[in-house]
This record gives C-alpha cells, sequence and structure tokens, in this order.
C-alpha cells in the first residue's frame, strides 16, 4: 500500500503525516483565488455559445462538463505552477545516534520464517553479504548494537546472538538503552524482536520517557503472528496442601490452534511413572479449556507431578507441552465440631465413618436432655464442657462444623451470627444435615445460617418439611466430578457405584438453590424435583446442604465390604476443612517458578478470633535444595489488613521450603508452611506468535513506524526524518507529482471525449 502511496504522490505517506504542506509561489493568497475564480469565468465564457445552441431552444445542460473541465485543467495547472511542496525535518548524515536493539531470548529459536529460526531470519537480514541494510543505517548515523532479553547488553556483531535468554522484558531493554545513551544524541530506536513480552510490568513508563525525548522506535517484527500448529498447556495447578488418601483434583488450562477436534491424552507422571490420564478433545483455535484430574494423595510428604501432553506432528514448539505441579501431602489433624440435637442413627454412622480416619478429628456434642450434651473425641476434660462455643475464639478453633438435626431455637442470636461469621471470617466448613429439626423444620429461615447455607429456606410450612418418603439420590454433572461425591478416581466407576447405593428413606424438602451454588444430588419422587446436595463458596468459607439423615442406609443395606458410607463421609468432611485457613497462612503466587524469576510471598495473620492484626513480626526461613537457609523479613502491606508481603529471587534450581512465623508482643501467633520448585524457565515459548498488537502500539506512542522484515530495507531512510534539536528543515517539491500528470491527462483525454461526442472537436 504505502508503495502505491508513493507512486502516485512520489513520497511516501509517513512524510505527509510529519510534514507540512505548502506552496512556494510568491504570489499572496487573495491573487491565488481571484486567478481561480478567473478560471472558471473564462472557461464559462469560451463557452457560452456552445451552451445556447441554435438548434436547442434552452439551456445545453449536455454540454456544462465541458467548462467545467476546462476549469479542472486551468486548475491542476495552476496548483503545478503555485509550486506545491512538503516541509519536513530531517537529520544530517552521521550526527546523531541509531541504536539497534536485537532480541536475544529463546522464543527466536522457534522455526516459523519459512523453515528457518527467527534467529537465522534476523542473523541473515543484518548479514552485510546477504544485504546492506547495516551499511545504510551506518552511512546515515552512528550506530550502537545492543542485545536484549531481560536486560540489555552490548553486542559487537549480530552474527554473535546466541538465543539464550530465559525471559523477554522490553521495558528493561529500552531503559537500558536510554541510561547507556543519557548524553549522546540518540534520535531512534530500532527494536527487532518478536514481542514475546512476558517481563515487563510497566512498560508505559518507558515509553512516555522516549516522548518526552523525542526518541523513535522503530519496530522491525520477527515471527508469525500466529502459531499454526501449537499446543500449549497454559497453566496447572492443585491444592497447596491436602490431607493423605484424599482425592483432590488437578486444573490444567490448554489452548491449542491447528488441531480443532483432535482427541490428545493429557497425561499426569510421577518421578516418570504415569499415575493419572484423560483424553481430551480439542476446542476450537486459540479458545482456552479446562481439564481437571483427580489424583490420589497417597503416602505423605511433598509430590512433584509433570501435567504433559504428547508432542503432536507438525508442532514447531515441544517446550509448552508441560507443566509442574508439587502437592503437599500433610499428616495434619484438622478439627471438626459435630452438634447433634438427639441420638439418632446418622450421628452414630458418622462417627464410625471418621473414627478410624487419623486425619479428621471429629469432636462430637451430642444433647442428651435440656442443656446436657455426651462429649466424645475432646482433648481435653474443659473442652466443650459448657456445651456449644459461646465465643469466637472456641468456635473458630475448629475448621470444619456440622449442624445435625437441632432447633435454631438452641442458639443464642450471638452464636447464630458466630455461625455465619464461621463460614465467611474465619474461612471455615460449614455443613447442616437433614432431620425433623433441620432447615426449615428447624425454623432456620430467619437466621443467620439461613444465609450461608447455599439453599433457599422459607418455601415451605415447618410442620410439612421433613418427609418421611423414599427418595434416589442422582448426582448431577457437577456432583459427578466434585471432591465431596468421589467414591472412586475413575468417573464412570465412581457414577456406578452411587448408582449402586440404595435409596433414602427421608429427606427436607428444598426445591431450590442459591444463585451461584452448586447443586451436586438431586432426588425425584412422584410429584417434584428435590435438591438432596448443595455447596457453595460463602465468604472465605465453604458451605453445604445435605437434605437426608439417612444416608447410613448406604452403610446397612449394601454388602459389609462395601465402604461407600466411610468414603462418602471422609471425602466430604476433607473436602469442607480442606480450605480453611490457619491463623497464619502463607500464600505462594505461583509453586512452580521458571529459573530467574521472582516468587512473591504473602501470609496473612490473625488472632484467635481472627481478627486481622497488623502490628506482628512475620519472618521467612527460606530453605533451598543445597540446604542453607536464609530469613526473609515480610511488611505488613498497606493494602489490606493483616497482609505481610515479601519478594524472594531464588539462586537454584530444585524445590525449596518456607516456613512463616509470625510473632506478636513477644508470643508466637503461628507458623505456616509451603513448597515450591525452580523448574528450567520455558516462559518464552508460551504466547509466542508475535505480538504484533504490542509492537505496533510501541511504534506508534514514540513516533516510529512497524515494519517485518520483508519491507525493512527502507527503514534507514525513513529514520533520517525526524524531529530532533539538531534536525534541519528540508523541503521537498510536490509540483511533479505523478498523480498531478496523471489527473491532467484524464482531464483533457474527458474533454476532448465530450467534444467529440457534442460534435464540437
Amino acid at each position: 500500500m504505502d508503495a502505491v502511496f508513493q507512486f502516485f504522490f512520489k513520497y511516501k505517506w509517513f512524510l505527509f503525516e510529519k510534514g507540512k504542506l505548502s506552496f512556494e509561489s510568491a504570489f499572496p493568497g487573495w491573487m491565488l483565488l481571484a486567478l481561480a475564480a478567473a478560471c472558471g469565468g473564462g472557461a464559462l465564457f469560451l463557452y457560452r455559445s456552445h451552451l445556447n445552441a441554435a438548434k436547442e431552444a434552452s439551456f445545453s445542460w449536455r454540454r456544462l462538463p465541458l467548462p467545467l473541465l476546462r476549469t479542472s485543467i486551468l486548475l491542476c495547472l495552476l496548483v503545478a505552477l503555485l509550486r506545491p511542496s512538503l516541509h519536513v525535518a530531517t537529520l544530517l548524515p552521521r550526527e546523531n545516534i541509531a541504536a539497534l536493539l536485537l532480541d536475544d531470548s529463546s522464543s527466536m529459536t522457534i522455526q516459523d520464517a519459512g523453515g528457518r529460526s527467527r534467529l537465522d531470519a534476523l542473523k541473515q537480514f543484518l548479514d552485510p553479504n546477504q544485504g546492506s541494510f547495516l551499511a545504510d543505517v551506518e552511512k546515515k548515523f552512528r550506530t550502537r548494537t545492543f542485545r536484549f532479553s531481560r536486560h540489555a547488553q552490548k553486542l559487537d556483531s549480530p552474527q554473535a546472538l546466541q538465543a539464550d535468554g530465559t525471559g523477554t522484558s522490553l521495558e528493561s531493554a529500552l531503559d537500558d538503552v536510554l541510561k547507556e545513551l543519557d548524553a549522546a544524541p540518540l534520535a531512534s530506536i530500532v527494536l527487532f524482536t518478536d514481542g514475546a513480552d512476558n517481563r515487563s510490568k510497566n512498560l508505559l513508563a518507558v515509553l512516555n520517557k522516549l516522548q518526552s525525548r523525542k526518541i523513535a522506535v522503530h519496530v522491525c517484527a520477527l515471527g508469525h503472528p500466529e502459531i499454526e500448529k501449537d499446543i500449549e498447556l497454559i497453566q496447572a495447578s492443585a491444592p497447596q496442601t491436602v490431607l493423605p488418601e484424599s482425592i483432590t483434583t488437578a486444573v490444567a488450562s490448554l489452548r491449542s490452534n491447528g488441531y480443532a477436534g483432535r482427541n490428545v491424552v493429557l497425561e499426569v507422571r510421577e518421578g516418570g511413572k504415569l499415575v493419572q490420564s484423560k483424553p481430551v478433545a480439542l476446542i476450537r483455535n486459540n479458545d482456552i479449556q479446562t481439564v481437571e484430574l483427580n489424583l490420589a494423595s497417597k503416602g505423605k510428604g511433598l509430590k512433584s507431578y509433570t501435567v504433559s501432553v504428547a508432542v503432536q506432528p507438525g508442532e514447531p514448539i515441544q517446550r509448552n507441552n508441560a507443566q509442574t505441579v508439587l502437592l503437599n501431602i500433610e499428616d495434619s489433624r484438622p478439627k471438626i465440631l459435630y452438634l447433634e440435637g438427639a441420638p439418632r442413627w446418622e450421628f452414630k454412622f458418622i462417627r464410625a465413618a471418621i473414627e478410624p480416619d487419623k486425619n479428621l478429628q471429629l469432636m462430637t456434642l451430642l444433647r442428651t436432655s435440656g442443656n446436657k450434651f455426651y462429649r466424645q473425641g475432646v482433648e481435653s476434660e474443659d473442652n466443650l464442657a459448657a456445651g456449644f462455643p459461646a465465643t469466637k475464639e472456641d468456635l473458630f478453633q475448629y475448621k470444619g462444623l456440622i449442624l445435625g438435626s437441632i432447633e435454631a431455637s438452641f442458639f443464642s442470636a450471638d452464636q447464630l451470627k458466630m455461625i455465619s461469621d464461621f463460614a465467611s471470617e474465619r474461612g471455615g466448613g460449614f455443613i447442616m444435615l437433614g432431620g425433623k429439626n433441620s432447615f426449615d423444620a428447624g425454623k432456620y429461615a430467619a437466621t443467620p445460617v439461613a444465609d450461608v447455607l447455599p439453599v433457599v429456606l422459607g418455601q415451605t410450612q415447618a410442620s410439612a418439611s421433613f418427609m418421611l418418603e423414599p427418595v434416589k439420590f442422582r448426582l448431577t454433572p457437577h456432583g459427578r466430578s466434585h471432591l465431596a461425591t468421589r467414591l472412586a478416581i475413575d468417573e464412570s466407576a465412581n457414577e456406578k457405584r452411587w448408582n449402586a447405593l440404595p435409596q433414602l428413606e427421608d429427606y427436607n424438602l428444598i426445591s431450590s438453590a442459591k444463585p451461584g451454588a452448586t447443586v451436586l444430588a438431586l432426588g425425584s419422587d412422584s410429584r417434584r424435583n428435590l435438591v438432596l446436595l448443595a455447596t457453595h463458596r460463602y465468604g472465605r468459607g465453604r458451605a453445604a446442604a445435605l437434605m437426608t439423615s439417612n444416608s447410613w442406609a448406604w452403610q446397612m443395606e449394601m454388602p459389609h465390604e462395601d465402604d461407600s458410607h466411610e468414603v462418602f463421609w471422609r471425602q466430604t468432611l476433607r473436602w469442607l476443612a480442606g480450605s480453611a485457613p490457619d491463623q497464619v497462612d502463607l500464600t505462594l503466587d505461583r509453586n512452580a517458578i521458571p529459573e530467574g524469576e521472582v516468587v512473591t510471598l504473602a501470609a496473612e495473620v490473625n488472632d484467635p478470633a481472627f481478627t486481622k492484626l497488623n502490628d506482628a513480626q512475620v519472618t521467612a526461613a527460606i530453605t533451598p535444595p543445597s540446604g542453607k537457609a536464609a530469613e526473609l523479613p515480610l511488611h505488613w502491606s498497606v493494602k489490606k489488613d493483616g497482609l505481610y508481603q515479601g519478594d524472594f529471587r531464588p539462586g537454584e534450581q530444585g524445590t525449596y521450603r518456607v516456613v512463616v512465623t509470625a510473632v506478636r508482643q513477644g508470643k508466637e501467633v503461628g507458623k505456616s508452611e509451603r513448597f515450591f520448585t525452580v523448574t528450567d524457565s520455558n516462559l518464552e515459548f508460551f504466547s509466542a506468535g508475535q505480538n504484533r498488537e504490542l509492537l505496533q502500539r510501541i511504534a506508534s506512542e514514540t513516533g516510529g513506524r512497524y515494519y517485518t522484515l520483508a519491507n525493512a530495507r527502507q527503514l534507514p531512510e525513513d529514520m533520517t526524518y525526524v524531529e530532533r534539536p539538531n534536525s534541519v528543515p528540508q523541503i521537498l517539491p510536490l509540483w511533479d507529482m505523478p498523480i498531478l500528470f496523471i489527473l491532467l491527462c484524464s482531464l483533457l483525454s474527458a474533454e476532448w471525449a465530450w467534444r467529440k461526442r457534442e460534435e464540437l472537436a
């Protein structure tokens, strides 16, 4: 398009953008307008006799184009005689510096440049034996050459590029050049890159610096904007900690191009051994799809898994097909409080299911009469001696809370509010079980507990809400994959086990779940559809509702070797309490860190009532693979109460252990332990297509232009037209533009043809 414009208008379009149009004629403007008017009037006068032809009774409209064409011809000649010109600023040869900034990151090894790598294409373009680009630049500028990935470094020759950088920061590279040539007459930066910028944090600030110094960045883009055939495993994650013998879920995010509809296999390996696989049908190009993989957390301690997709035929990039996932199987015993209003079979069988589990500490309060309770599983003589906790400090020591069949009037208003806060503020897991004093039957509709529940209360009268009728427990699509209802790792085996379980003999009548809630199981009888199991997030915690008191039938009516009832309750309570934080809770922005990256540590510190503490002393002890621990103080973030942060740059590959300790007023508040691993950086091979949008923006905002290798040979000439303190004005004549000659010839030909038609030639 530029070539077509230059053919007609003599110069390139960007010169018209940068320059100012003017006429070099010495005649004043009013005289030019008068001359133009005279030309038009003269043409009409000369053609007056033809316009009033004798053979026509009135004015001849058909001959009106003749004076208009003649007028246009005279105006074209007049424009040429007025000597139109373009005023531009230009640089004197060799008085300014042009910096050549060459991308030397790993993404330059990608072979999408006609069978060659991007690096090979760049080297060939800059090779003096293959072309004159460098020589043309050096005729007009003093050049300085830099290589860059994370930072810019001086480079003797483009042929020394190795494409071994593990990350790209256009922000740092441009800023490094500005600092290096701070006092020098730097006019332009020529940036050769694919734009795979994965390290910049505030590129806009550097672009503003370039604008203020009037330094144009001309971009020569490498690589195709889209990799024709590629599968990216963008991310893989799993819970930071999980209890032994639990089933947990790793989540993988895929993006593919050129393989839509193809079936691939997503594999999970531990130490090279295949532990899980799942077939995946790839969706349409460039759409992200999420895949869940179930893992059985066997053993104890830290486990490292590799999640991968096999390289497909024709796929040029292989290093973006895998991700590392860490899973810390933590041998802990979260405390769960279970309150039941009266002795019943459900209470007995739940206790029996959980009692053998060494990683769940179930403490139960069974009301025997009035305000008297039978305590089981308590830690000490005075533990729960007064019944249900009366303060947040007492209740919030638990990570899970189960309410059985007990009426709302049993609790004080403060206790009902505490149950709500247990989930929303403390982040605990809460579940209500069905029964004749649960849900609407227990008159919870107007209490804070109703807010916590994932189902809608108040739609049924209390007296008619508990039904002694048979109903089949049927998993929804969400229930087939949810951890709480996972009886087996394999989904088909899981569904088969559920279908084999006997029907329930009672339920609380609930027909609606709240917006955003997940219904895991429905029941149906002859009259209605019923919600039997639902969950949702509530504040920081989780809440669930099981609308039956008859799950014990899954134990009593099945063969003795069937453990579905035990597995259900262990999985449910592990899931319920598994996400509840401790008083000191450390989170990492990632648990698999590419080499050279910074890991951010963030610790939340609370008192026993889970009120945020801003006056603690928080320290992270970081143990690298070599074993020599280092301490890093974490500082309170003013952006959020109770949050302490710090950045750490690992110095070696392998697994790191981080233990955060919080101390307040000389007393330890708590500790939190996490792990992360440092691996070879493959960051350069994700989103590896040319980032055209970013590169065009850089060029546009700094007054430069965007090129590819196909048209970059015109860049040395284009770079000279820039306004700098030492620029000189240049006048480019436009009177001899081809467009004027073509227009004049066209108008003369049209006039002759019209005269011929009107028999005037």
